[in-house]
């Protein structure tokens, strides 16, 4: 059995004959992941638009909408399942339109992390892609969160935002010792794309980061209709890693778990000891004095 360790999914959707079926299979990754020793699993983004595949076609408001009724039995769910196996669960993303302030109109895509004592603490996406604000009702979340649990201190990069180093940045800053990444991608461009920038996090910010994903077809939803991954629990490429960053990484495009140690002692020795130590060797006072203070935009 590992110590300490972490499982990332890579979630396989398809046609769904029901409910019941979808949370059958939520429940047998998570006891493979229990059957690993594993304290904590990741689901990926978008992991509830799986239930899409029960519903006729719709359009990207519909189908929030549709996906927001589900938002009391997910969290009663995942709840139950947290307590019953001990474990802390990363439920992917979800889509819903709680706590949306008055003024506004849209939907959250948020991560929800699901504790043993029944605690749920939930992380907003920041960074919405050109199509979820272009095509979607989304609304960007504003707040950076970093947790307390048994594996280490935590903290969520959606997707997107695993490709902007200022947000790793923060949270390294507020002491994540891993950062937990759940994506979609429907591409392998878009896959390399979160992939190589999740292991650059990991190396800039001397710390773990577990990637997960979708992959699979669901050819008659125009808003999950392909998944494209290859799971990971990446570290940075110094000692006493792996050369290539990879502690442990799964089959592409196939229904699996990955499950890997996050050994903190092996995190603390390589902050010490590595060859580099690129989270203490910056120099913000240069990096402010040559920023420019206008952002071009699209």
């Amino acid at each position: 059995m590992k110590t300490n360790a972490i499982a990332a999914v890579q979630y396989g959707i398809g046609p769904l004959r029901s409910e019941n079926e979808f949370w059958n299979r939520i429940r047998r990754h998570i006891a493979k992941a229990q059957s690993e020793g594993a304290k904590l699993i990741v689901f990926p983004e978008y992991l509830t638009g799986h239930l899409l595949s029960l519903a006729s076609p719709m359009n990207n408001a519909e189908a929030c909408e549709y996906l927001h009724r589900f938002t009391d039995e997910y969290k009663s769910r995942f709840t139950k399942m947290s307590r019953e196996t001990g474990m802390i669960l990363l439920a992917g993303t979800h889509i819903h339109r709680e706590d949306v302030p008055a003024e506004a109109e849209g939907y959250y895509n948020e991560s929800f992390l699901f504790f043993p004592d029944g605690r749920i603490e939930g992380y907003k996406k920041i960074h919405l892609t050109p199509e979820e604000r272009r095509a979607w009702p989304l609304l960007a979340g504003d707040r950076y969160k970093v947790h307390d649990t048994e594996v280490g201190r935590i903290a969520v990069q959606i997707c997107y935002d695993i490709e902007f180093p200022e947000s790793s940045r923060i949270v390294a800053d507020m002491g994540a010792d891993i950062i937990l990444c759940p994506s979609y991608t429907d591409t392998a461009a878009g896959y390399w794309r979160v992939r190589h920038c999740s292991q650059a996090r990991a190396i800039e910010n001397q710390l773990y980061v577990a990637l997960s994903g979708l992959v699979g077809q669901m050819p008659d939803v125009e808003q999950v209709d392909a998944g494209y991954c290859q799971a990971g629990i990446f570290a940075p490429c110094d000692k006493p890693f792996p050369d290539n960053g990879i502690v442990a990484v799964g089959p592409v495009n196939r229904n699996a778990i990955v499950c890997a140690s996050a050994d903190l002692d092996m995190l603390a020795y390589n902050r010490e000891h590595g060859g580099v130590a690129p989270f203490y060797d910056r120099r913000p006072e240069l990096y402010a004095a040559q920023s420019h203070s206008d952002i071009p935009k699209r």
